[in-house]
């Protein structure tokens, strides 16, 4: 590769170059695009998951007769949610719904992928077993059809132990 310009190339680049006019030395300011504040709901801070006893109970299986007069104090509709989002709404909602003094509540995690692993259905279960949300609760059974079946579970809360 040459360093220099030929005669012919310099005149070529020179004819380019004769109405060009050199920029101010001030630097124009970039506008940005302004950006859309997203608003979080506040929320209230979350009671964190206090230790009952440190034997628990073995969950119960509830029975069809059970199942049958069962009554829904309060409803958690998870659709949409991702993983995470999903676990921290039902905590919240677990954490309320005991200081509420509820007995039963349905969660509706929808059925999402049937053989996906990722899915809050799939997942449910697993949390209510295996971390301290197990705490918080006596029992879960998956709904009835006409509360959403196999999308959706029934959930007893235990009894607060007042200190």
């Amino acid at each position: 590769m040459k360093d220099k310009l030929t005669p012919e190339d310099l005149q070529l680049w020179q004819a380019n170059v004769k109405d060009v006019k050199p920029l101010s030395k001030k630097v124009p300011k970039r506008k940005e695009p302004p950006v859309a504040k997203i608003r979080t709901p506040q929320k209230p801070p979350l009671k964190r998951i206090v230790k009952i006893s440190p034997s628990l109970a073995p969950l119960q299986n509830l029975g069809r007769k059970e199942l049958r007069h069962l009554k829904i104090d309060a409803r958690l509709d998870m659709h949409g949610l991702s993983l995470e989002e999903g676990f921290d709404a039902l905590e919240r909602f677990l954490v309320r719904s005991q200081e509420r003094g509820l007995k039963n509540v349905l969660v509706i995690t929808g059925k999402g992928a049937l053989s996906a692993e990722n899915t809050l259905r799939h997942q449910f279960p697993r949390w209510l077993e295996e971390t301290p949300l197990r705490e918080l609760i006596t029992s879960y059974h998956p709904a009835k059809p006409q509360d959403g079946g196999s999308g959706a579970f029934y959930v007893g809360i235990r009894k607060r132990v007042k200190k």
